[in-house]
């Protein structure tokens, strides 16, 4: 692994406002989101450590300027027409790289934080200036009825982590917070794998600088199978296969059994496969 960028000195918080507080930008994308930006919005401001919110509009129907409520700290970026979410989150990257931000935290324009995720994710950093990024643990809720479907318990240490990754994405990516400063040394997302490139920037840290997750519940993500098309969940299949021989080990045991699980993935039904996801996190 190699080691981190050198960290910035920072005033101490203590002495500081918390408009002078600006050490936290939050990356939300959004494409025709709905009323539920609002929600997601809300529970960024009402977090415990301040946040500035930059809201990518992908060239929404109804631009989400007019469908936001007035809140403070945010900023909306409004592509001229739709142009995909990988780019949506780079534009909102080179943005947010512009200013002097410590962190990069992500959330998706459905999903709710919870008032102390941003806080204990830096709290996290702060106290562990080896590791690259962090994520946590989600309760996945059904969108049309908020009904509690499962909580996905992602592995907690760097090693655990990058062994899960040949199978998976091992961080839910509406959890991701990530230091700046890696930002600039690994890039920003790949727009080769369109489906799937969380999982190859995730991939990417962790060939240089670990990554870590908090066994904790912060976010709530909103889901919704019955959105997930036939064709988009095999190009999401065929994007990961595409990452995992990208960075495919031979030595690992995990890289071929990973390979394997992708390969068998692709006869599963969504229905059973969320059976599966309720079998392995129990509620």
């Amino acid at each position: 692994m190699n080691a981190l960028p050198a960290r910035k000195t920072i005033t101490d918080p203590a002495t500081m406002t918390d408009e002078d507080i600006t050490r936290v930008a939050v990356l939300m994308p959004a494409y025709n989101p709905g009323d539920s930006i609002n929600r997601a919005v809300e529970s960024l401001v009402g977090n415990t450590y301040p946040c500035d919110i930059y809201i990518v509009d992908d060239g929404s129907d109804v631009p989400v300027a007019q469908i936001l409520d007035d809140f403070p700290r945010t900023e909306i970026i409004r592509l001229h027409q739709n142009m995909g979410v990988v780019k949506a989150r780079n534009v909102g990257l080179a943005a947010i790289l512009k200013r002097p931000y410590e962190f990069v935290a992500c959330l998706d324009a459905d999903d709710v934080s919870y008032p102390d995720r941003i806080a204990r994710q830096v709290e996290f950093l702060d106290s562990h200036p080896d590791i690259a990024a962090v994520g946590a643990w989600a309760k996945h809720v059904a969108k049309n009825d908020g009904r509690f479907l499962f909580i996905e318990r992602t592995p907690e240490s760097p090693g655990l982590v990058r062994q899960a990754l040949n199978y998976n994405s091992a961080i839910n990516h509406t959890t991701f917070m990530v230091r700046t400063d890696v930002l600039k040394v690994v890039g920003f997302y790949s727009e080769r794998y369109p489906t799937a490139e969380d999982y190859e920037l995730f991939r990417r840290i962790t060939q240089r600088f670990p990554i870590a997750n908090i066994p904790s519940v912060l976010v709530d993500r909103h889901l919704s199978w019955k959105g997930l098309s036939l064709t988009r969940r095999r190009r999401q299949l065929w994007d990961r296969l595409r990452i995992q021989l990208r960075y495919f080990t031979a030595l690992e045991a995990s890289s071929w059994s990973g390979v394997l699980k992708t390969l068998l993935i692709f006869f599963i039904p969504v229905s059973l496969l969320m059976k599966i996801k309720e079998y392995k996190y129990p509620r």
